[in-house]
């Protein structure tokens, strides 16, 4: 009997995570003198403790996709806004069409807003909206654009919210990198391991068999989850290569 091995690296920060956490469940269930492991399972706590930190800040950043939806929210109503400008120029009112060509010079000057990069774009949309609902309101008036100007106002505050959460959250994350604590916290599990299989060789089985049927159970389990993730990877290559 021996406990079996598990290429833990392989597993996704949240499956990695679950099974030391079912893993730390067993050995503090078991006792760790029983198990002759108290000092490297106390450095596996602190370890542990570690991860979970990290792995908070991981959960948190999150608010990464939320900036990108925004920002590009904002760019569809700002290409909304100069398709319409645009269209205005072919209008059948002469009024309108020349109101459309004062517009897009303002829009020529700023060029393609969606390019750049946040914080320049924030910059400019303002600078932009003050120009339109200045100088050229009475253009933007005639030519309904108004809720135009409102949305682009609105999804630009909304994204630099965000953005400003996501400053305030980079002001409180953790030192800890996830990608280290996890070479470590692997390191200190397989040293574990070990001295586990050696106590088995040199004390027999008895006292470690249930402990071990256990963890078994669990690595198992995990080890399923790798293999199957591997197919499908597999899977996906091999229909790509066909399809080429």
């Amino acid at each position: 009997m021996k406990i079996e091995k598990l290429r833990t690296e392989n597993l996704h920060n949240e499956e990695w995570f679950m099974f030391y956490t079912e893993f730390k469940t067993l050995v503090e269930n078991c006792e760790t003198a029983t198990l002759n492991i108290d000092s490297l399972f106390a450095t596996f706590l602190t370890l542990y403790a570690n991860a979970d930190a990290a792995l908070e800040v991981i959960r948190k950043s999150a608010i990464t996709e939320q900036i990108a939806e925004a920002d590009n929210e904002r760019d569809i109503v700002f290409r909304g806004l100069a398709e319409a400008v645009k269209s205005a120029l072919y209008h059948f009112n002469v009024a309108k069409r020349q109101a459309a060509k004062r517009l897009q010079v303002v829009l020529d000057h700023y060029g393609n807003i969606a390019r750049k990069s946040y914080d320049e774009e924030t910059a400019a949309i303002i600078n932009f909206l003050q120009e339109l609902n200045g100088e050229y309101a009475a253009d933007i008036s005639l030519l309904g654009l108004n809720e135009w100007v409102t949305q682009i106002d609105g999804s630009n505050r909304a994204f630099d919210a965000l953005q400003q959460a996501r400053y305030a959250e980079g002001a409180a994350k953790t030192d800890i990198r996830m990608v280290d604590v996890r070479k470590e916290t692997d390191r200190i599990y397989r040293s574990m391991i070990d001295r586990i299989n050696a106590s088995i060789l040199l004390n027999g089985e008895t006292q470690y068999a249930p402990f071990v049927k256990d963890l078994n159970i669990r690595v198992e389990h995990y080890g399923n989850i790798i293999s199957q993730r591997k197919g499908r990877t597999d899977k996906k290559k091999n229909d790509k290569e066909k399809q080429e």
